[in-house]
């Protein structure tokens, strides 16, 4: 994988978070569709991380991707500790 596509796959998954974030039905997305599952892009994330000689401005960008990922991974566990409550996900989904 070059760094140049690196970048464009780091840049789509920033955008589909960017959807995740601001979508209200996350918590039932991402239960009911593989292709939304957190841990899919999470390992998307880590395979750009472990590229050898990666960039720092990648490398960082990863790392807020990361951030990111567990940011919404703790809105969805703390949706299924509150069953019928989408308060969380509609705050989070405020914020952006």
């Amino acid at each position: 994988m070059s760094f140049e596509f690196a970048e464009r796959d780091l840049t789509h998954i920033r955008n589909v978070l960017g959807y995740l974030e601001r979508s209200t039905d996350f918590v039932r997305q991402t239960e009911a569709n593989a292709v939304v599952s957190l841990g899919y892009w999470r390992a998307r994330v880590r395979a750009i991380q472990v590229m050898p000689q990666l960039p720092m401005h990648i490398d960082k960008q990863a790392k807020e991707l990361m951030l990111r990922l567990d940011h919404l991974e703790s809105t969805r566990q703390a949706s299924r500790a509150t069953p019928g409550s989408k308060a969380e996900t509609r705050s989070l989904a405020s914020m952006y």
